[in-house]
Parts: structure tokens; sequence; C-alpha cells
């Protein structure tokens, strides 16, 4: 579990390589450490703070905000399954293994082949912008993964496992929600309240009643498009 002591606009690239924001500076994993990792030199601190009301996000810049998930995007589980029955719509399936392997969902993605009725197909269709999450995992800690989804088509829909967000566009960028998502102050919330014994997952209720820190819409813009070029970067970096 993370202990989130205090929300700062930092983004910082986690040393398993994927790249994650953190509105905080991380807590020292080494107690013999004695400064905390810099922040990149174009994202400074805020120059003032104020409580956020939440444990898990602590102090946050002044002129944000903070609200539960529900009252920034929409929210569907899908129902969708595998089979192909025949008297039902051929659809693509963004299937559990598609989100949770791929941060984006693009064309490029070999999605499965299914059947949906027409309510189910109006209701789960991906538009540009949405952030799918994964609601069930083998392990508490892993679950709650987002991706964003940057194609659609007529017959492309989220499949079984997920559920779908649609952000409230007045309110916040679904490349923001992505990366707030993956925050591990935001993650964290999931993981906690995870449930099962063998096979874990989020109730609705659980996964509306998450925390975001919520900066204003140029912000989210800012913050989205600094670590997409940090994810970018990282990525043609030889290893």
């Amino acid at each position: 579990m993370m202990n989130i002591e205090s929300v700062r606009c930092i983004a910082v690239e986690p040393s398993d390589g994927r790249v994650r924001l953190y509105p905080t500076k991380p807590a020292m994993q080494n107690p013999e450490q004695s400064e905390q990792p810099n922040a990149p030199d174009d994202f400074p601190e805020y120059p003032a703070y104020k409580p956020s009301g939440v444990k898990w996000l602590g102090d946050i810049p002044s002129h944000w905000d903070t609200r539960r998930l529900r009252y920034v995007a929409e929210m569907r589980t899908s129902n969708v399954d595998k089979h192909i029955k025949m008297n039902e719509n051929p659809v693509r399936l963004c299937n559990y293994v598609d989100v949770y392997h791929n941060e984006r969902i693009s064309a490029d993605l070999d999605f499965m082949r299914a059947t949906a009725t027409d309510r189910e197909v109006e209701r789960f269709r991906l538009e540009r912008g949405d952030v799918i999450i994964t609601k069930d995992s083998e392990t508490w800690n892993d679950i709650g993964v987002p991706a964003l989804v940057e194609y659609t088509d007529d017959d492309l829909v989220c499949g079984y496992h997920l559920a779908l967000l649609r952000p409230f566009k007045s309110v916040i960028t679904g490349a923001y929600l992505l990366r707030a998502l993956q925050a591990p102050m935001v993650a964290s919330q999931f993981h906690v309240e995870a449930n099962g014994v063998t096979r874990y997952g989020l109730t609705q209720n659980a996964i509306k009643s998450v925390h975001i820190p919520l900066p204003p819409l140029p912000e989210q813009r800012a913050i989205a498009a600094y670590l997409d070029r940090k994810a970018t970067s990282h990525a043609a970096t030889p290893m």
C-alpha cells in the first residue's frame, strides 16, 4: 500500500520502466536516502497547497480540486462475453488482455470476434477518449489497470471483466484520467477495495468512489502531454 504524504505536480519515471503520474514526491524506499528524487525542471512545485480532505491524497495545489470518479466520468461495466450467437450482431471485442497489456487501445490490436445484442452494442461501443479499466484480477494489488481508447469503430465494443469510463468532457480529459488512474495514490484506492480470496473484483461503488486529483483542464492537458513525451522518450532509449 502506498503512503501518499503530499501532492505535488511532479512527473517521474519509476524503475520498472512504466511511466506514471506521481502528483506527489514518492516516499523514500531506502531509509538511508537523504534526499527525495528531483522534479523535472519543466514541472516545478506549485507555490501554494491546501489540504485535499482525502487521506490518500494529502495536500494538493491550492487551485486544484478533488472529485470522486462518479463525478468526472460515466461508468459502464460490460457484460459482453466471448460467445458467438446466431441472433446477435457480429462485433470485435476489446478484451481484458487488450487493456491489461496496452496503455492505448489502437487500430493495430488484434481484437477478438464475437457477437452482441443491439443494446450491448449501443451501450458498450467504444469512443475516442474513453478509459477502460480492469475490474477483476487474481491479485488484489494488480487491479484497476487503465487504458486509453484512441481507436474506435462501429463494431468495436468493451468486453467482459472491464469497466468503461466515459469522461465528462467539461471536467476531465481521457488522457489525464489515464495518467491519474496510474498514479499510486489513486491506484492504491482500487487495491484496498478489491474483494475476494482466489480472485479479486471491484464493485461498481468501489470504482465510482475513488478520489481523483483534479487540476483545471489546461493543466490536465499539459500533464498528460508531458507524460506522453516522457513515455515516448523512455521507450526510444536503448536499455
